[in-house]
């Protein structure tokens, strides 16, 4: 898969309305890019959005926005293969991590066990680089694997904001 083809976002929603989230992202990033596309992915309530716009670009324009669907949109800066090799994580996380506290949240679907591995290297490879997993942070170093790959982003932590219905 080249780097045009892999996802800029990963956008999240409650189980059965991927189709509605689908339509309010690419709606709202339609302006900046009119190509914007988005699928589900086989994992109900996960979406992967795909843009000629960057990570940071594309999370920005869609991050701010009201939103009725859209739970939470990560921004994708780094996709590894799973299982990971870790000079190429510490690599990533070298080029996204400029902050010294970082609040760490793992995700791995379809691949059991992954997560607490997964948490303890990073933490690890985190401290290796002067900065640290602090629950307290407003910063998140988002990791989510997929299966046979592993997305990281680094955002704020705080969910999209959600239109009362």
């Amino acid at each position: 898969m080249t780097a045009e083809h892999q996802p800029k976002l990963i956008v999240t929603c409650r189980a059965g309305n991927e189709e509605l989230c689908i339509h309010e992202i690419c709606n709202v990033l339609y302006s900046k890019d009119p190509c914007v596309k988005a699928e589900k992915t086989k994992y109900s309530g996960v979406v992967f959005v795909y843009t000629s716009l960057s990570a940071d670009k594309a999370y920005k324009a869609s991050s701010l926005r009201e939103y009725g669907f859209v739970e939470n949109i990560v921004p994708v800066h780094c996709v590894l293969d799973y299982p990971v090799n870790e000079s190429a994580l510490l690599d990533c996380l070298k080029s996204i991590v400029k902050s010294p506290a970082v609040r760490l949240k793992v995700k791995a679907r379809g691949v059991r066990g992954a997560s607490s591995a997964l948490f303890s290297l990073i933490a690890k490879l985190l401290a290796g680089i002067g900065s640290a997993h602090t629950p307290e942070s407003s910063t998140c170093l988002y990791v989510e694997v997929v299966e046979s790959k592993m997305y990281v982003g680094v955002a704020h932590c705080r969910s999209v904001f959600k239109h009362s219905l």
